[in-house]
């Protein structure tokens, strides 16, 4: 016991040294072989992304689940159960019911949304040579002063224009005019030219039996995932406190519940605030009798899902299509998606998301700039809630800190120039002179 108090620091210290040593070789080591760990990452992430298509449904589902459940318990609660399978079989059903309700949901919308958007589509290609003519005249009237730019321009522009006319004129447009033509067009001409290069073996074909064996997948794993989701959850927690101190296990397990709630929250209500701006779209583009309603109706409402820039994507390219058609109705088509933008952001969008991000708008821009440059569209979506669930987890540990040092956890008292903010230390008062007894001398 001895000697080891005397070689404790020198051990401490080489222990140290070992563990510091080791992490630069392993970052060496990542930094070295990046493009292969990245390769490795893919390969591992494209094998598992039928399982992560399951998370994100049973996810989807698990308010509609707990829902039912809920309601089938509280109707069979007098119901006797003597093999004591009642709130498993209850689950099953709930389970079964969850999914009848999210494909009922799905086909009614794939038959509103498809036949609508088909047309406006074939609609769309019609009118394309009309919209090239009036471009044509208006670069004509724009660049009359400019006869060498004004030939140079437009030379080019004919020779794109004519090509693509001539595309769309003799070979997309007859045969998008019914379903039947459109389907032979797709297996007479586009199969076998996207096959040619696989060796006769068609790429969209197995394209389309690999989505079918990931829904497949992903079906049985949001199944299982529901049925086992109490399990899961004790066994996680059954490791964190193994792992953790006790009090850092609480903590750990507060978080996670705090992170689901944000993340829950913010997608099932970023879905309906999308769903609820696109049917008014729809119903406004109709009444307003502006071109391709169901087209542009679904662009609004899918980009809607994007926080803060999902407006402006979305409205962009469908105020360009409305201007080719008429310069007036793209005006009135501005106001209205000004009008529904601030109604959205001032109404409907804290009404139903409530606080379950409580972000700034700086940090919703910065998550979104963030995670959509290092993830694309699904980093868009996702970012704001990850970044909302990191926030909460820093925001209790600061307030935690603070509350051990006895300091204010209001952010105003830490505006413009404090003074000191330790506790004064209030002086103990002096001990009374007690009276001593005189010394003889």
């Amino acid at each position: 016991m001895k000697g080891r108090g005397k070689y404790g620091p020198y051990l401490a210290a080489g222990i140290t040294a070992f563990a510091v040593i080791a992490a630069a070789i392993l970052l060496f080591f990542l930094l070295e072989h990046f493009s292969a760990i990245r390769t490795l990452l893919e390969t591992i992430g494209y094998i598992l992304r039928p399982i992560c298509y399951g998370i994100v449904l049973a996810f989807l589902l698990l308010p509609v689940h707990r829902r039912i459940l809920a309601v089938l318990t509280d109707q069979c609660r007098g119901i006797r159960d003597p093999w004591g399978k009642k709130k498993n079989i209850l689950s099953a059903i709930s389970i079964l019911l969850s999914l009848i309700f999210a494909f009922l949901v799905l086909y009614v919308l794939l038959a509103m949304v498809l036949p609508q958007l088909y047309w406006s589509l074939v609609g769309l290609f019609e009118a394309l040579p009309g919209y090239f003519q009036s471009v044509q005249q208006w670069l004509t009237t724009f660049l009359a002063d400019n006869p060498d730019i004004q030939q140079a321009v437009l030379s080019y522009y004919r020779t794109a224009g004519a090509a693509l006319n001539q595309w769309l004129s003799s070979d997309l447009i007859p045969n998008l005019e019914s379903a039947s033509s459109t389907l032979a067009w797709l297996r007479s001409e586009l199969l076998p030219q996207l096959t040619g290069v696989v060796s006769g073996v068609s790429t969209v074909v197995l394209a389309l039996v690999n989505l079918l064996k990931d829904i497949i997948v992903a079906v049985i794993v949001s199944v299982y995932l529901l049925a086992r989701k109490d399990v899961f959850a004790a066994q996680s927690k059954k490791i964190l406190y193994s792992i953790f101190p006790t009090r850092a296990a609480d903590l750990l397990v507060e978080e996670s519940r705090s992170a689901y709630r944000i993340l829950s929250g913010f997608i099932n209500g970023t879905l309906v605030d999308s769903f609820i701006v696109g049917v008014i779209c729809l119903i406004c583009f109709t009444v307003f009798q502006f071109p391709y309603p169901m087209l542009l109706a679904v662009i609004i409402g899918v980009t809607n899902v994007i926080p803060f820039f999902g407006p402006f994507i979305g409205a962009i390219p469908s105020g360009l299509l409305i201007l080719l058609v008429s310069p007036r109705q793209c005006l009135y088509f501005v106001i209205f998606i000004f009008v529904l933008q601030q109604l959205d952001g001032n109404i409907l969008h804290p009404k139903i998301l409530g606080s379950s991000v409580g972000l700034a708008s700086f940090w919703v821009l910065f998550a979104v700039l963030l995670f959509g440059g290092l993830f694309g569209f699904v980093g868009m979506v996702l970012g704001v809630p990850v970044f909302a669930m990191f926030y909460s987890v820093v925001s209790r540990l600061v307030n935690r800190g603070l509350k051990k040092r006895g300091l204010p956890l209001s952010t105003e008292e830490y505006l413009g120039k404090t003074g000191p903010l330790a506790p004064e230390k209030t002086p103990s008062p002096p001990e009374p002179e007690t009276s001593r007894p005189p010394t003889s001398r």
